[in-house]
């Protein structure tokens, strides 16, 4: 990320709503919404769960793996579960199934078995760990099966490596291979779970089942693979929990906001679990918040159920990766600590027995270190509920049906919004668009569409409700302007909740000759107030790339500029006066605050870093939470801030986003933050005892008037966390 954003960031310091009315949300800090209490789980072990970890084992493992040396080092890691390999096309265990092809390197051993003892025997749980989606291929199996695996349009098998193929999830190997396999499981073996890698996934096939189905293309392809998967996600809950109604099935849900094509609404209704097994940033140019970002989503989708997110230690960068050598940046670290304060349960990754405790050992003690950390303080890590008084709406529709006016991500306009935040280190939550209900909207003082262009009239009134009940909105670009289905609306739905009138199509700001050069359209400043805070020296301000032209409304902040040359310097000034088509809009209706912004200020800010558009956001959302976002952390540098209510009190979680090359790939090593000044209004009647800083393991001192509670904390290497207990 550009410098100007860092500066920027320095300066700046269920069913939907039928009937009902959102009770009225105090702005004042005396009643700051936040979730509702969720009671300490006294139910299936792993609703406690916060350290996972993983050694996947390859097939030579069971010639030379060390099972008590692995075993030891797990336990000095004080993880309380381990994923624990049984198959993908391999077994590791002396398997009766029909063409479950064991070990070449297996002989008279039972690798898993051994594992599975020695991990119990060190008091840790163990959760298979299983791959539906590829297959060992045996001649045999092959033509007595062959609908087992994915075909190619020449009919050829579709394979990932020497031996092994991809199968189809519409064939027998899904329906009744993995089930016997499971079922074997639990007969022979002391397991707590079950996890399933690499699927469900959107295939494509080929084979003869597939052709019947039509184009693996087609939206009724995609329709049958969905409803298919989640038949088999319950089929498979229910033959792992024959063993125990405390036993938890998961299957890879991916995570990040990016489209996959499957609807994971669906897929997470009943879930009991979920794995979110993006291990490390998916490009090189990801930002370097990214497993926060995949943690929060994910919490959206699963509520109060437990989120884990797997960081490899292991090196990557986008597809290319090393997997068996160590990432010695402070990247794993980075994204462990994003897990655990995003509320996440932190899952540490490595590939290879052998590898990993002969060829390359340096991922072992970051793991072990930060790990062991976090179970000295586990206590501090059991949330109850959120104290972000903002959240940012996620709407998957809008990412996918959406036809967007440009090729660049979708995304991009959410991204443009977490930026923002982040960088004026105000705490906020996503909340999923099938999730606009009374229950869940009353927990914010305000919500935030980004271009959530796609709302259907039933969310558009639950929306209106809970600004009648004094929720603030502040929407963007195309919001409202299509149904569920991504059918146009002649104007927006929410166009009198905003106070505003559509009089073109969305249009993207360019002078009107071919022969001149493209120009970003610029903003008239035309009333001074806290929206305009910063632009005190001047007229005008930069522009985003694509706006719906408004209806004139009274008394504007802010108006378009008609674009004018940027090339020739003689040919560069306007030719019109400003226009009077408003490109913000903001009103009081009773105790809510709502701004509409015309034009994609979110999606443009994150593809362009303009910081005239950066600040321009940060006023909006400042401006609709009435400046006060509960929780305060003032000082130098980018840093992420999460607070939360927890079993023990309160704990509020900083991220240092600081460091060489932090935002192209990889965190190699941060920065040290100085001084940062914390203010926490907590959300009810009580009086802090204590307040340490984990990370510093040293207590601080801290002052206490009413719900406000302010301390200053000396320092921030990578991550540190006060602690406030009651």
């Amino acid at each position: 990320m550009k410098t100007t954003r860092r500066d920027f960031a320095i300066m700046g310091a269920g069913s939907l709503l039928s009937g009902l009315t959102v009770p009225s949300l105090l702005a004042s800090t005396e009643a700051i919404p936040v979730a509702n209490k969720v009671p300490v789980s006294a139910g299936p072990w792993y609703r406690r769960v916060k350290r996972t970890g993983q050694t996947n084992f390859n097939e030579r493992d069971p010639q030379n793996a060390n099972v008590e040396q692995w075993a030891d080092y797990w336990a000095s890691t004080k993880v309380q579960a381990l994923a624990l390999s049984v198959s993908g096309p391999v077994a590791f265990y002396p398997t009766r199934i029909p063409y479950f092809h064991r070990s070449s390197f297996l002989g008279e051993r039972d690798l898993f078995g051994d594992c599975v003892k020695a991990a119990k025997a060190r008091g840790m749980r163990i959760y298979g760990r299983m791959s539906p989606d590829i297959q060992w291929m045996d001649p045999k199996l092959i033509a007595e099966h062959p609908l087992w695996f994915r075909h190619n349009q020449d009919g050829s098998l579709q394979s990932s490596a020497p031996d092994i193929a991809f199968t189809c999830q519409f064939g027998g190997h899904f329906s009744e291979q993995q089930p016997a396999i499971i079922r074997e499981l639990n007969a022979n073996y002391d397991i707590d779970g079950l996890y399933m890698n690499g699927w469900p996934t959107m295939q494509v096939c080929y084979c003869d089942n597939c052709r019947k189905i039509g184009d693996p293309h087609s939206a009724e392809y995609k329709a049958a693979l969905m409803a298919s998967a989640g038949d088999l996600i319950n089929l498979y809950k229910s033959v792992v929990m024959e063993k125990s109604p405390h036993n938890f099935y998961s299957c890879n849900l991916g995570g990040g906001l990016k489209e996959s094509g499957l609807d994971q609404w669906k897929l997470t209704r009943e879930a009991l679990w979920y794995t979110a097994d993006n291990q490390s940033r998916a490009s090189v140019i990801a930002p370097v918040w990214q497993d926060a970002q995949q943690v929060k989503f994910a919490l959206a989708l699963m509520g109060d159920r437990p989120v884990a997110a797997v960081s490899a230690s292991y090196a990557r960068a986008g597809a290319i990766s090393w997997r068996n050598v160590t990432d010695t940046s402070v990247e794993p670290e980075c994204r462990m600590a994003q897990t655990a304060a995003a509320g996440g349960v932190v899952w540490y990754h490595w590939l290879g027995l052998e590898q990993g405790f002969q060829e390359d050992r340096r991922w072992q003690n970051p793991g072990r270190d930060f790990l062991a950390w976090h179970a000295k303080h586990d206590k501090h890590f059991h949330n109850v509920r959120s104290l972000a008084r903002i959240a940012i709406v996620v709407a998957p529709k809008s990412m996918t049906v959406y036809e967007a006016p440009t090729k660049e991500d979708k995304t991009d306009s959410i991204e443009g919004m977490y930026s923002v935040l982040v960088e004026a280190r105000i705490p906020f939550d996503f909340l999923h668009e099938e999730d606009l209900t009374v229950e869940h909207m009353q927990r914010y003082a305000a919500l935030i569409l980004p271009n959530v262009a796609l709302l259907s009239n039933a969310q558009c009134k639950a929306l209106e409700a809970y600004a009648d009940g004094g929720g603030s909105l502040l929407a963007t670009f195309e919001t409202s302007l299509y149904d569920e289905t991504g059918t146009p609306r002649d104007d927006f739905a929410l166009g009198e909740l905003f106070g505003i009138k559509k009089v073109g199509s969305r249009q993207r700001s360019e002078p009107k000759s071919a022969e001149s050069m493209t120009s970003v359209h610029l903003q008239s400043v035309k009333k001074r107030n806290a929206l305009t805070a910063g632009f005190e020296d001047t007229e005008w301000i930069a522009g985003p790339v694509w706006s719906i032209p408004l209806a004139p409304v009274a008394d504007p902040v802010m108006t378009t500029i008609h674009p004018y040359p940027v090339y020739p310097p003689e040919a560069v000034y306007t030719r019109q006066p400003p226009s009077d088509s408003p490109s913000i809009v903001a009103r009081e209706k009773g105790r809510a605050r709502l701004v509409y912004l015309a034009g994609d200020m979110d999606a443009s800010y994150w593809r362009l870093d303009n910081v005239d558009l950066g600040r321009q956001l940060t006023n909006a959302i400042r401006w609709v939470l009435r400046d006060e976002p509960g929780t305060e952390v003032v000082g130098q540098g980018l840093m992420e801030v999460c607070a939360w209510e927890t079993e023990s009190g309160f704990a509020i979680h900083l991220l240092n986003y600081n460091g060489p090359n932090a935002f192209r790939g990889r965190m190699r090593t941060p920065v040290p933050l100085g001084a940062q000044t914390v203010r926490v209004v907590v959300p009810r009647d009580v009086r802090i005892k204590t307040a340490t800083l984990l990370a510093a393991e040293m207590p601080v001192k801290f002052q206490q008037q009413g719900r406000t509670v302010r301390l200053t904390v000396p320092a921030v290497k990578l991550y540190e966390v006060v602690a406030l207990e009651v």
